[in-house]
């Protein structure tokens, strides 16, 4: 259990680190670009999150594995075909249900990969919370983490 809660502390720090460097380059392009239109604006925000998000869940997925296949503390069950192997795929695609909080149901986390599933939706919950403010500061024309303008 230690060995996930570890885990969890590194992948949280590691993908929140990259999401604000994310923002906070946004927001500062944003205050560059006084005289960018705020459709312009409002499409660069969310490609940049949309890209931040995709790449946190990938980190996930690669924490997942390791947690798996490297350490051995838990498994990835489900609707994987019998006697075919998960795949690196699969892992993704988990991981991006998990972070989004969609939670299908089809894969499930089992030994101590269960505590990192829940460290990743309680996290993606509020990356994806911080996200939508973002998103409405630089829709009325802000650029929230901004030192620059």
């Amino acid at each position: 259990m230690i060995q996930a809660m570890l885990l969890s502390v590194l992948v949280v720090s590691i993908c929140t680190a990259i999401h604000y460097l994310v923002l906070k380059r946004v927001s500062d392009t944003i205050a560059q670009r006084k005289s960018a239109a705020h459709g312009q604006n409002l499409g660069l925000a969310v490609g940049a999150i949309t890209i931040a998000h995709v790449i946190e869940a990938f980190i996930y997925t690669l924490f997942f594995l390791w947690a798996v296949q490297g350490l051995q503390i838990g498994a990835l069950n489900g609707s994987v075909p019998a006697g075919k192997p998960t795949t690196m795929m699969d892992y993704f695609y988990f991981s991006l249900v998990n972070f989004t909080t969609l939670g299908r149901g089809d894969l499930t986390p089992v030994g101590h990969l269960r505590f990192i599933t829940g460290i990743e939706a309680f996290h993606g919950f509020l990356m994806i919370t911080a996200s939508g403010s973002f998103v409405l500061q630089v829709m009325a024309g802000r650029a929230p983490l901004s030192d620059k303008g």
